[in-house]
């Protein structure tokens, strides 16, 4: 269980370290001021995505702990687009083109951020395991969907696209439990998609998976409610 637990952490706080490593060791040959300020913002959110991965991976390791959710009024399409800027730096195998998908230029709401950032980064995280060739595409949109109590609901759709190896069809619906790995000579132990399931029922929101099966790509999604705020 120790080797485990540790193998579990090792995989998921790699996204946040390596960009606070990255963007830490372009800091000093930045030209101006804007873009060193720039850097540093992008730091900060990536040492907050660290802490708060390390706290959850304490609580997933304890049955029956639920996460946090933490919602905070922010403009979504800026949030966006600090998230995909990360996210691109993972993305480095020549032949694979990281997509970002922003329809809007703002989009107030209110949500946990932090949350959505450790969802789409675990969407993404799978995707560069498996996708060589092609595109990793981000995007977001606004649905509306109809709830548990039948009732249309206004809220947010995010999705992560790859043209990898897909997924087949017999094994789709355990993606999401957890410890589960899809192929044994990819690195990770599973964790990440089993957080996400967590985070979305704790959002009251839905989560899923649509692939043609092995060789055709996959779409992880996740859709939570919430409203658009008015100016």
């Amino acid at each position: 269980m120790k080797s485990v637990f540790l193998a579990n952490m090792t995989h998921e706080i790699r996204t946040p370290l390596n960009a606070i490593v990255g963007f830490s060791d372009l800091l000093p040959v930045v030209d101006t001021q804007e873009e060193r300020m720039e850097f540093i913002r992008i730091i900060r959110n990536n040492c907050d995505m660290l802490l708060r991965l390390i706290n959850d991976i304490l609580e997933a390791s304890s049955m029956g702990q639920a996460l946090a959710i933490k919602p905070a009024e922010c403009d979504f399409a800026q949030v966006f687009n600090d998230i995909c800027q990360t996210l691109a730096q993972r993305v480095q195998e020549p032949g694979v083109e990281f997509i970002k998908d922003n329809p809007y230029t703002t989009f107030r709401t209110t949500l946990d951020k932090g949350r959505v950032q450790q969802v789409l980064t675990n969407f993404t995280t799978n995707a560069v395991k498996y996708t060589h060739e092609g595109h990793i595409k981000v995007g977001y949109r606004q649905e509306t969907r109809t709830v548990g109590n039948g009732q249309p609901q206004n809220g947010l759709y995010f999705y992560c696209e790859d043209t990898g190896a897909g997924i087949p069809k017999e094994k789709q619906a355990s993606v999401f439990e957890r410890f589960v790995k899809l192929n044994d000579f990819v690195q990770g132990t599973g964790l990440g998609l089993s957080i996400c399931k967590a985070i979305t029922e704790r959002c009251n929101g839905e989560i899923g998976l649509t692939s043609e099966g092995e060789g055709h790509g996959s779409t992880f999604w996740l859709w939570i409610p919430c409203e658009k705020i008015e100016d």
